[in-house]
């Protein structure tokens, strides 16, 4: 089997969309960490997701961070 490798430095900062193999739907939050076993997700709420890096079955950017003008 083929292991698919995402570069998460990409999304740090970011506000993405996840998909957790423990979790019914996606959720939206900022990706606040990343190392190569864990990740962390902040989401609207405060509340935060600490989650194994082999759980995470999809990841796709919603917005990046935007400079105030």
């Amino acid at each position: 089997m083929k292991s698919n490798q995402i570069n998460l430095d990409n999304f740090i900062g970011n506000i993405n969309a996840y998909k957790f193999s423990f979790m019914d739907k996606s959720v939206t939050g900022r990706l606040i960490e990343c190392n190569d076993e864990i990740l962390t997700v902040e989401l609207k709420s405060g509340s935060r997701i600490v989650a194994a890096l082999d759980s995470l079955e999809a990841i796709w950017g919603i917005r990046q961070k935007q400079e105030a003008v």
